[in-house]
């Protein structure tokens, strides 16, 4: 959003709401109405930041959520609908509060179709806390994807600075509002409020108190419910004796009502802290009004309040029933829930979201609940209650009851055994992460203690301490083994498998899906490896999986991809390794959405059909596992974003590059959300979409993104191989629109950095390619010659000879040496590249065909030529794999010269004038191919 007044009155601005700041609101009036008459042009902005103040600094902004404010300010909203925010166009306004303005706003950039709720905090207020809440409501939001959380989309800055944030476009109705409303009985309120339950306990397993949950922040619709408004929450794992003035004044913002005693005394946050929360939002839910406004104006205690006549007349009679059933149904089971959920000490209400929300599972049931003791009596009531056609049946039934009475008992206690399993593991897992209670004391300050040693000092227990049930002892121990995993210890990771492994064989036996899992498992594991052992391994786990009947399902698809991988080491198997991976997608067709299995096998295919040249099909195969990954409840982001990195890619190679820009902008854009734009996993898309911008002519474009990546990276002395990627791809392109004098220098430090510790073995290679490049062009012939000589030595020693890479190395040294005079050294280098390319239509070959051109007029052949600037330009026409634009303006000048020697004067020149006119438009204005005369080399 853009303030009314030019660029050159900001300094004037800023000091002027600096100084209102510091008056008394009542004197706001009367200091704006005796500002000197040179400051007219700030007038009507200082007027409305000063009745923006007003309302933060009345905190009443906290009170009506943004999606619901009636705003200010219609002709405003007149004018700014329609205009653009980053990549968002504004459609109309959704309210306006003293913090900022929530727009419906759609997606324009092409990237995708999307309208959004799009966040527009006030620019003039961002600063010191009000931008740190800002931010860490962006970095909050990334961590959340849960269908009941209204979903985070993308932030940024536009080109004013004004930054934004673009949320699902959640068209609902507060929670109570949708209650009453649609009239709902009791249990349909408990199924709204089920998912309430589900959405914040997402939240806090990622790490999150919301610390404002109240009925306008949970809106409801004909789709469910949507969680909203993370602006003030707070990472759990935050550091309570570390709190910043914004956590601080947060607690001040959550509204007073809904919040807990010790938010409102600034104490710790913690999952307590929504438990409150939530046991209010119930408590209205069910009533109709608040337990604040009620104990205010009674001496009833919390688990009183059910009980009273707060169920008001209205309420009931707007869900279809009495006052009277109204109140007997809240007593008992849920007047004891809330009043735990309502305890003053955080330590006395339920340990978690989960346990509340299966406190009221057990109410609804009839099952007992765990909110307070109760009789015996109860308890056989309740069980009548969940069975009463067998309570009915029992004394005419009984006999027939004694004999199955053996089987009901073991379905009874194996149901009790399973539900103590699942408590044991619980606890065990909760332990693990004692030492960092901050109720316990310990020699490490909390917060220090690294997860493994946290590990490390719990595992030894679980033997001794669940010795009397084996089947627990195996769960634990395989969920210690898989953290173990997850952290990089491979050793214990090996060394509890084992333990557990043998525990199944000697209770479970040989069949039990931990046996086959494992199997399935290593083969997988040695075939991304490249152990010549996976076939050995895969026989073994398809022995078994033969035995226990597994041929089809998920863990089959598993072991198909794993046979797969297997195969790709192998020469001559592609046929067996596309059958492999089409029987992999046959398993996981039925397989639920969770199941990753089906998107790795679609990107699997679609990288074998790149890699054969089909890529369209290559492009429908990602896109489908796109839109898979998309539907996984469990979705993973970083997965999301490599898919689209290789859609953008393969767009790439098929000739596409607008395509691919878009791609790796979807790309750039997950990542940024994901981990924000200063993370190294946000480094390389943004700077593959500068690059791409960049081969697709838009220099500027590509230049102006560069330098804000470029901007996010650690030093070069940190050696970062993410970093040193960037930089290469920012200086082979400064070379190629003819800057090299810029380029080497980061080239020179960027081969240094690789020869120090090469990511991975084609990096050094390809940069002495790009360093060999800019030495040609800045004129060092000896050092160009050096590095393409080190260079070529190792494409020839690691690449196939008909490799992508290795044409490219070819055709632009036969370039040099033709440069330098050695037409025959050219002549060879050229001719290897047209006849060993693996893809004729790649437009390395158009290259050289235009090389071997210059070769024959080069000895008076013009006949050849023409021959070979045709096979050039046809070439280029129907071009496939990596292109960049300013290719095509060197084939018309190759053209050209061949025009020429055949007599074609005017023909040539015109053609001339088109190539200067496209280098112009694609290169630097200093750049030899921008200017009139040019060597034809460059």
């Amino acid at each position: 959003m853009q303030l009314a007044f030019s660029d050159e009155w900001w300094g004037e601005y800023s000091r002027l709401t600096e100084e209102s700041m510091g008056l008394d609101p009542a004197e706001r009036p009367a200091w704006l109405a005796g500002l000197a008459p040179h400051l007219a042009p700030l007038h009507d902005a200082l007027a409305i930041f000063l009745r923006e103040l007003d309302d933060v600094q009345s905190a009443g902004y906290m009170e009506t959520p943004a999606a619901l404010s009636t705003g200010h300010g219609t002709g405003r909203s007149e004018r700014l609908a329609g205009q653009h925010i980053g990549p968002y166009r504004l459609l109309r306004l959704l309210g306006a509060g003293g913090m900022g303005e929530v727009w419906l706003a759609q997606r324009a950039d092409g990237a995708y179709q999307r309208e959004v709720a799009l966040k527009l905090p006030h620019a003039h207020l961002l600063a010191g806390s009000v931008r740190e809440r800002f931010l860490r409501e962006r970095d909050i939001l990334a961590r959340l994807a849960h269908p009941h959380i209204a979903r985070f989309y993308d932030a940024g800055l536009d080109d004013s600075g004004q930054p934004y944030i673009a949320l699902e476009a959640v068209h609902g109705q507060p929670i109570t509002h949708w209650a009453r409303e649609h009239a709902l009985m009791l249990d349909a309120r408990l199924d709204l409020f089920a998912q309430v339950t589900d959405a914040v306990g997402h939240a806090h397993s990622r790490l999150v108190a919301h610390r404002d949950l109240k009925p306008a922040n949970v809106l409801v619709s004909a789709q469910g419910v949507r969680l909203l408004d993370f602006g003030i929450a707070k990472l759990l794992a935050d550091n309570p004796a570390g709190d910043t003035a914004l956590t601080r004044a947060d607690a001040l913002l959550a509204t007073p009502a809904y919040a807990a005693p010790e938010q409102v005394a600034g104490g710790a946050v913690t999952v307590a802290t929504d438990v409150y929360a939530l046991g209010v939002l119930l408590f209205e839910l069910l009533t109709g009004t608040t337990p604040h406004a009620v104990l205010k104006s009674s001496n009833l205690a919390a688990g009183d309040l059910l009980a009273s006549d707060c169920a008001t007349p209205a309420l009931a009679a707007e869900a279809g029933s009495t006052p009277k059933a109204w109140r007997q149904r809240l007593r008992g089971d849920l007047d004891a829930i809330l009043a735990k959920a309502l305890a003053t000490a955080p330590d006395a209400r339920y340990a978690s979201v989960a346990d509340l929300a299966a406190d009221l599972q057990r109410h609804r049931a009839d099952q007992p609940i765990q909110a307070r003791r109760i009789t015996a009596w109860t308890r056989l009531v309740k069980a009548a209650r969940r069975r009463r056609a067998a309570v009915v049946m029992a004394a005419l039934l009984c006999a027939s009851l004694v004999a199955g009475l053996a089987g009901v008992l073991w379905q009874a206690r194996e149901a009790q055994a399973q539900t103590r399993r699942a408590e044991a593991v619980k606890a065990f897992l909760l332990s693990v992460y004692r030492a960092n209670d901050p109720r316990i004391a310990s020699d490490t300050p909390r917060g220090q203690i690294s997860a493994k040693a946290l590990l490390d000092a719990s595992v030894g227990r679980i033997d001794s301490a669940f010795a009397a049930d084996v089947k627990l002892r195996i769960e634990l121990l395989r969920t210690a083994a898989d953290i173990y995993r997850e952290l990089g210890d491979e050793a214990s990771y090996e060394q509890l498998q084992v333990r557990q492994l043998a525990l199944v064989r000697e209770h479970l036996g040989p069949l039990h899906d931990n046996i086959l899992d494992d199997a399935v498992e290593r083969a997988a594991r040695a075939a991304a490896r490249a152990n010549t052992r996976c076939g050995a391994l895969l026989q073994q786990a398809d022995d078994l999986l033969r035995a226990a009947q597994r041929d089809s399902g998920p863990l089959r698809g598993h072991w198909w991809m794993a046979r797969a991988v297997c195969l790709r080491q192998q020469p001559g198997q592609e046929a067996a390794r596309h059958a492999a991976l089409q029987a992999a997608r046959s398993a996981f067709a039925d397989a639920p959405a969770t199941e990753r299995g089906r998107v790795t096998v679609l990107i699997e295919l679609a990288n074998e059909a790149s890699q054969a040249g089909r890529y369209a099909d290559a492009v429908a195969l990602n896109r489908e596992a796109a839109k898979q990954a998309e539907a996984n409840p469990e979705r993973d982001d970083a997965e999301l974003q490599t898919i689209h990195a290789n859609i953008a890619l393969t767009l790439q190679q098929g000739g596409d590059l607008a395509g691919a820009e878009a791609a790796f902008a979807i790309s750039a854009a997950i990542a940024e959300r994901t981990t924000g734009p200063d993370a190294r996993q946000a480094w390389m898309p943004a700077a593959r979409r500068a690059r791409t911008a960049h081969l697709a002519g838009g220099r500027v474009r590509a230049l102006t993104a560069f330098d804000a990546v470029l901007a996010r990276l650690p030093p070069e002395s940190a050696n970062d191989p993410d970093a040193q990627q960037v930089r290469e791809d920012w200086a082979e392109r400064l070379a190629a629109e003819g800057r090299p004098l810029l380029a080497i220098p980061v080239l020179e430090s960027v081969e240094r950095g690789y020869q120090r510790a090469p990511p991975n073995d084609f990096a050094l290679r390809r940069t002495r390619r790009h360093l060999g490049d800019a030495y040609a062009r800045a004129g060092r012939a000896d050092d160009a010659r050096r590095t393409f000589v080190a260079a070529l030595a190792e494409f020839e020693a690691r690449d196939t000879p008909g490799a992508q890479p290795v044409a490219a190395m070819r055709e632009r040294w036969g370039r040099f040496l033709l440069s330098q005079g050695d037409v025959a050294g050219a002549q060879a280098q050229f001719s290897a590249v047209v006849e060993r390319a693996g893809n004729p239509r790649w437009t390395h070959v158009a290259l050289a065909e235009a090389g071997l051109a210059r070769v024959a007029l080069a000895s008076g052949r013009v006949d050849q030529a023409a021959q070979h600037a045709d096979k050039a330009w046809a070439t280029w026409r129907e071009k496939q794999g990596f292109f960049d634009i300013r290719m095509e303006p060197y084939l018309q000048r190759v053209r050209a010269a061949v025009l020429a020697a055949q007599g074609q004067s005017a023909t040539a020149q015109a053609l001339r004038d088109e190539a200067l006119a496209a280098s112009r438009r694609y290169d630097a204005p200093e750049a030899p191919s921008a200017q009139r005369l040019l060597h034809l080399d460059l």
